[in-house]
């Protein structure tokens, strides 16, 4: 096989696009420039326009090779944790190649191209491309696709150099092309989508259909432009088609449903509901999603039964009370929350507490259906029930952070802040890193007067004068909430004084520092903390956090390395999210 065709996989056959928005003025950039002249041989099989587009996909496939490479051995994208064929695909996406030139010589194609990009802005922009799960999920299969097509042109090649190909021969090599071409318009519409040119994408993706009419990917991909920019007819037509492909795939008739579902029209909704039940009785989202249409009709008795059936996830209707319950990692959580709320509308706001009552009295260690009451009778106002059940969670497991906050909201809801901010506080001495995501502690709370009331109590403690290193934590963590985080740091710094060998208040003040923009002293703070303890692994965590925004991608890795390695799971869940292997 020709070595060339493995290098195919990101390339433009028709439409070149202007560089992306990325790329900085030459008087800042630091622009590197790769250039590639390459010569196609045509065959007996090929003509003009088949030479020119495989001709053309080869040369520009050795050019990303060449830049993937680069940006692989020199740059910090080799700790985006892809590997450089993926870069390849993905950056195939962000960068056009331009044709110097191009030249026929009988049945020779010439091919001068290079790429000229800001590699710094390159490497930013990949890394927000890689984020993107769907994009980078979808290129992927874009390069994939590419690369087999461009191969199967090289077998076809050799298959009939010798002994030549009759017209059978000939039809299979000419779709070969087209899948090229199609496949090479289908990239197109990704450079176009990713540069915010929607409708100009859609076309794109609407020439690649033209060459491969039965290509369920394009189709997906059009509908999605057509659904994101509100047009939702073409999009429904596009699912439509996708039906008529595959009319066992109950996906796009929940995709239509929902669109159905926006436009108003709910009868044609619950028919495309009802048919994804009939393909595929397993279905928990289906079965949810014909529930909420039933209840918007006012069918909440049918809406139950479909809200317990995607809760189940079985083909039966569930006999046990206490199995919906359980925790499973099945259980559509959505339709546990609808359930409840449809209960509600029909006057029995305690039903689906009761499941949690049942579960308790045949297994009163089920931590899940402690939980699961206290959510119950937290969203229900019962408060002073919902904390009874938290009580006991946190005599069986005394290390849960997520229990504590809980408890913490439902203390507020009553008034009691002081009893709110110590278990918040203790869940964040369990697991400091959660401050960086939980928020503002006062809006959890609620809207309205509830929530200023939070805030009048977290200043009468933030007026208080401390008496010990506690009291400065509680305060400035009240400071915290109130978005003071320069006298938060202040706070920090006296508990700091007051229990020097406790790094809790290092952490704390490092955090407050990134809370203001400055990684820098989060760094250093968490550097204290472990001078202080080597094995204090969320120090090792929130200084990668640091170090990632600092783009000190290698200092990153390792200390999120070392955090995982030290016990911290949400270390582990970190790596295991960004795909990370040892």
């Amino acid at each position: 096989m020709n070595w060339q065709a493995l290098f195919n996989i990101k390339c433009s056959v028709f439409i070149l696009i202007p560089l992306l928005q990325f790329v900085m003025s030459p008087a800042f950039a630091e622009v590197k420039t790769f250039e590639k002249k390459y010569t196609y041989r045509a065959s007996e099989l090929d003509n003009e326009a088949s030479s020119k587009a495989i001709g053309r996909a080869q040369a520009e496939g050795l050019l990303y090779r060449d830049l993937g490479n680069y940006l692989f051995e020199h740059t910090d994208a080799k700790l985006f944790l892809l590997d450089p064929k993926e870069i390849r695909t993905m950056v195939s996406a962000l960068v056009p190649v331009e044709t110097v030139s191009e030249s026929k010589d009988g049945k020779s194609f010439s091919f001068s191209a290079r790429i000229a990009i800001d590699i710094p802005s390159l490497v930013r922009a990949l890394n927000s491309l890689r984020k993107h799960s769907q994009r980078s999920k979808d290129l992927v299969e874009i390069g994939r696709e590419l690369e087999a097509a461009l191969i199967k042109i090289d077998d076809l090649r050799k298959k009939f150099s010798s002994k030549g190909a009759d017209a059978s021969g000939e039809k299979q090599y000419r779709r070969a092309v087209d899948d090229l071409i199609a496949w090479n318009l289908c990239l197109e519409g990704y450079r176009l989508l990713i540069s915010d040119k929607e409708r100009e994408a859609a076309e794109a993706f609407t020439k690649a259909i033209e060459l491969q009419k039965e290509e369920r990917f394009f189709y997906l991909c059009r509908e999605r432009i057509f659904e994101k920019i509100g047009d939702y007819q073409k999009a429904k037509a596009d699912l439509g088609r996708l039906i008529e492909l595959n009319p066992r795939d109950e996906t796009p008739y929940l995709k239509r449903a929902a669109l159905e579902e926006k436009m108003g029209n709910l009868d044609q909704a619950l028919a495309d509901c009802t048919r994804a039940v009939e393909i595929n009785s397993g279905s928990s989202e289906a079965y949810y999603q014909r529930g909420r249409i039933y209840e918007k009709t006012g069918n909440l008795p049918l809406a139950i039964n479909d809200y317990h059936r995607a809760i189940e996830k079985t083909e039966k209707y569930p006999q046990a009370k206490e199995s919906l319950a359980i925790e499973k990692n099945k259980t559509h959580p959505q339709a546990q929350a609808s359930l409840a709320q449809a209960y509600q509308k029909l006057g029995k706001r305690d039903t689906p507490k009761e499941y949690y009552d049942s579960l308790i009295t045949h297994n009163p260690k089920q931590v899940s259906a402690y939980y699961g009451r206290g959510v119950a009778d937290w969203a229900a106002g019962r408060y002073e029930k919902a904390i009874k059940d938290y009580d006991v969670i946190l005599e069986m497991n005394a290390r849960d952070e997520r229990v504590y906050l809980l408890r913490s909201i439902a203390y507020g809801h009553l008034g009691n802040y002081k009893k709110a901010l110590s278990d918040y506080q203790k869940a964040l001495e369990i697991n400091p890193s959660q401050i960086l995501e939980y928020g503002s502690l006062a809006k959890f709370y609620g809207d309205g007067e509830n929530y200023a009331r939070a805030v009048r109590e977290f200043r009468k403690i933030k007026e208080m004068k401390p008496a010990d290193a506690t009291d400065y934590l509680y305060r400035g963590i009240a400071f915290w909430e109130l978005g003071e985080y320069e006298r938060a740091i202040e706070d920090f710094n006296k508990v700091m004084q007051l229990v020097p060998k406790d790094t809790k208040p290092y952490l704390y003040r490092g955090i407050a520092y990134g809370k203001l923009g400055n990684f820098a002293q989060t760094v250093e703070y968490c550097s204290m903390a472990i001078a202080i303890n080597r094995k204090e692994a969320m120090a090792y965590y929130i200084r990668a956090r640091a170090y990632e925004e600092l783009w000190a991608f290698d200092e990153s890795l390792q200390d999120m390395i070392t955090a995982a390695w030290l016990g911290l799971k949400t270390a582990q869940d970190y790596l295991a999210r960004e795909g990370f292997k040892r």
